[in-house]
């Protein structure tokens, strides 16, 4: 299945850039969960404004991160920014049909940050398995659908974090939950491919 583009609305722009996310949900601490050396190729799926694919990036010396989005009007404001933060480490990328122009197995990290609960009963997970090199990582963060909160989605759109690692166990891989709770109104999942199910 997939589902129609969001349409590009600049105030979710503003929602994703606002101060008050660094609280419960800090760049840096998203960016050191990704466990990078430097030379890294990165696909941040659904990278939105692209908050997380600079800091990422600058992170990758030698390496390079693919932000990837389903909306060409955000994938245009991605280039903007890319092209304005100085990195030459950063493209900007279109997502069609939940397909990705990568080759298998061609990538080291792949970060989905509050995606989970959108791609429910689409192929995304797929195709992020698809491209992961063996030994690499998907690194989910979603909001939870079981604390009380004021930000993010409603509860009936959001998932557990049991619901999470059921559909990611569903896509093939093998789920670690983050170690600690490092995020109050998020779980934090570390998902591999599963060994017998490499293409």
């Amino acid at each position: 299945m997939v589902r129609k583009p969001h349409k590009f609305d600049p105030a979710n722009v503003a929602k994703l850039e606002r101060p008050e996310r660094q609280r419960f949900l800090p760049n840096e601490r998203v960016v050191s969960l990704l466990d990078l050396t430097g030379s890294e190729t990165v696909v941040d799926y659904g990278a939105g404004s692209g908050i997380l694919s600079v800091p990422v990036a600058r992170n990758l010396p030698e390496g390079v991160v693919h932000a990837v989005d389903e909306s060409p009007e955000m994938v245009e404001h991605l280039k903007g920014r890319l092209d304005g933060s100085g990195l030459g480490n950063a493209y900007p990328r279109l997502v069609r049909d939940n397909g990705l122009d990568l080759a298998p197995e061609s990538v080291d990290r792949v970060l989905a940050v509050n995606l989970l609960h959108e791609i429910i009963g689409e192929t995304a997970l797929q195709e992020m398995r698809r491209v992961l090199r063996p030994g690499g990582f998907l690194l989910v963060i979603d909001w939870r659908a079981d604390v009380e909160r004021e930000a993010g989605p409603p509860a009936e759109v959001s998932l557990t974090p049991e619901a999470g690692r059921k559909m990611l166990e569903g896509a093939g891989f093998d789920v670690a939950a983050v170690e600690g709770e490092p995020f109050p109104y998020h779980f934090a999942y570390l998902a591999r491919k599963r060994v017998d199910e490499r293409p």
